[in-house]
């Protein structure tokens, strides 16, 4: 017969075996994949975005895929975001296949999604990895700034030390309701001539409206340089730019050539 001693120190042995098996079991079937989800350049999301991404089982291209994780990002302000998802080994096939998808969205309305595959963890995949989005307003693809120079023939004088480059794309075709559509500052100016970059990404431009490009160089609040009249503000744009398109324009002296 055992005796209480023996019974007890059994007893507490059996308890700790059981407790390690569990413990173990329980930290071999849990995996984390990690990453960031990206749009093709930092971008802000509006207030009260949720970005959400899932682990998806894609093996079988004629049926649903099956999700075995995912890690939500409410109130997200910007992208990139990193994610993390914890799924279960013990749910993964090595023959299988397995991809991330990420989307984001306010409210009800989807604002970037992935269009094409990020596989993960099997055939040769990544265990981590990051997710690409694009954007679902079409006029999101132009992301690269639109470049612009300017030039004036009428000084070869530096600008003064505080002078300010402002430049906005106005859309003039209800001349009752002129629309900036992008603009941008720039100081620290040298001289001319000026180069710029127009913020470019979800610009709606429409090749059945009208464009005038604003230019103006201020300095202790003077308008010192400017482009005075309509006709030499118009410009045209195409949907997109692309490496060749740069708006080249002059700008004038304030005091000899004042506004319309």
């Amino acid at each position: 017969m055992k005796s209480p001693l023996s019974r007890l120190v059994a007893g507490a042995f059996l308890v700790a075996l059981v407790a390690t098996a569990i413990a173990c079991g329980s930290s071999g079937s849990e995996g984390v994949i990690t990453g960031e989800v990206r749009f093709a350049r930092e971008v802000d999301l509006p207030e009260g975005a949720v970005v959400t991404v899932r682990l998806l089982d894609t093996s079988l291209a004629d049926a649903a895929a099956v999700e075995l994780g995912r890690h939500v990002v409410e109130d997200a302000d910007r992208l990139p975001v990193r994610f993390r998802i914890e799924y279960d080994r013990d749910a993964i096939s090595e023959g299988a296949e397995y991809s991330l998808s990420a989307d984001v969205r306010l409210g009800d309305n989807l604002l970037y999604v992935n269009d094409t595959v990020h596989t993960v963890l099997t055939r040769g995949a990544p265990r981590n990895r990051d997710v690409a989005v694009v954007s679902t307003n079409p006029f999101d693809a132009c992301v690269a700034p639109l470049p612009g120079e300017l030039h004036s023939g009428f000084s070869d004088e530096p600008l003064p030390g505080d002078a300010v480059l402002h430049v906005r794309l106005v859309d003039v075709t209800d001349p009752e309701e002129r629309v900036v559509v992008t603009e941008t500052s720039k100081a620290d100016l040298e001289g001319f001539p000026i180069e710029y970059e127009l913020p470019y990404e979800g610009v709606e431009i429409s090749r059945h409206h009208r464009y005038e490009l604003e230019a103006e160089i201020t300095a202790a609040g003077e308008v010192l340089y400017h482009i005075p009249t309509a006709e030499w503000r118009r410009t045209w744009l195409p949907h997109c730019p692309n490496a060749d398109l740069r708006l080249v324009n002059d700008v004038f002296p304030a005091d000899q050539f004042p506004a319309e």
